[in-house]
């Protein structure tokens, strides 16, 4: 599975594409040049910022086109982003066909653009004369002129059908409103009912009540959905200390920041903090079971 031709065709596709533990690509408009004779329509270059947000575009999109499940794609694409962070540390280059490739300098990630992308429409010409500009007039005079109009004297008998049919409709709906005001004139309105309410004599009583205040539990609970907070992801559970430590090691190797926690002597966790939405904690755990391939991920209190 070529994963490099998915991550190019997703870039052109929709104009970013972020690959975890390599960042965020982005398609950057550059300005017009004109060269003397023509004007060049705008170029475009790959930009690559760190970070972005955690979702499953990219795997979808391989999935689809691969016809394979979701979780397959995103496991290759982890693979293919471990092996391009480890290239890129040893000094080598990671290559996207027909963009360009990743380098490494300094411990930060880089893209440079291919000479040969061409993301970008076709040169328009400039008019630099009055010869040029009196043979676009000329071609435009001779453009075939709108069909005439019609004669005034002829009917539109659709119009003439319509505006009859309205008629009618106005004519039958103030018929029945006048028909429903005169029989609501001649009904008489009902007699009152007796009032049979029986006086219930009061009970003098030295209980004492007190009140309580009550809550509605119907109402609902307002919650603030910008409002954002640090949580620590439970993505692994080992029973040996050696194992989580090497599990802890190699995901902080491919960018991530996790971190080992003892919770008894036989079970070794391994929490990926992240900073997100309350709201968004459901779907924040579904995309690490599908990008860890741990089932049990938690939020650790």
């Amino acid at each position: 599975m070529d994963i490099a031709k998915y991550i190019g065709l997703y870039l052109l596709k929709n104009q970013y594409c972020y690959v975890h533990g390599l960042g965020n690509m982005e398609l950057r408009k550059m300005k017009a040049k004109h060269d003397g004779k023509e004007l060049q329509a705008p170029s475009y270059d790959v930009l690559v910022t760190p970070g972005g947000s955690i979702d499953d575009n990219l795997a979808n999109f391989i999935a689809t086109n691969e016809q394979i499940s979701i979780s397959k794609a995103a496991n290759s694409l982890r693979e293919y982003s471990m092996q391009a962070r480890k290239d890129l540390a040893e000094g080598k280059e990671v290559e996207i066909p027909n963009i360009g490739r990743f380098t490494e300098s300094e411990g930060k990630i880089r893209f440079i653009t291919a000479d040969n992308f061409a993301y970008k429409p076709a040169p328009l010409p400039t008019i630099k004369n009055s010869k040029q500009l009196e043979e676009q007039n000329s071609k435009l005079a001779h453009k075939p002129a709108y069909p005439p109009p019609a004669k005034a004297d002829s009917i539109n008998w659709s119009m003439v059908i319509l505006v009859v049919v309205l008629v009618l409709i106005v004519a039958g709906a103030v018929y029945f409103v006048y028909s429903y005001m005169n029989e609501t004139k001649a009904t008489p309105p009902p007699a009152p009912a007796p009032d049979t309410t029986a006086v219930v004599p009061a009970i003098e009583t030295d209980t004492t009540l007190t009140v309580i205040d009550t809550v509605d539990a119907s109402a609902p609970v307002v919650i603030d959905s910008t409002l954002t907070n640090d949580f620590r992801f439970v993505i692994g559970n080992y029973h040996t200390r050696e194992r989580a430590e090497k599990r802890v090691y190699n995901l902080n190797l491919n960018g991530n920041k996790t971190e080992m926690l003892m919770q008894d002597s036989t079970n070794f966790l391994v929490i990926e903090p992240i900073n997100c939405r309350i709201v968004d904690t459901a779907h924040v755990k579904d995309s690490l079971r599908r990008m860890f391939g741990f089932q049990d991920v938690h939020i650790m209190q």
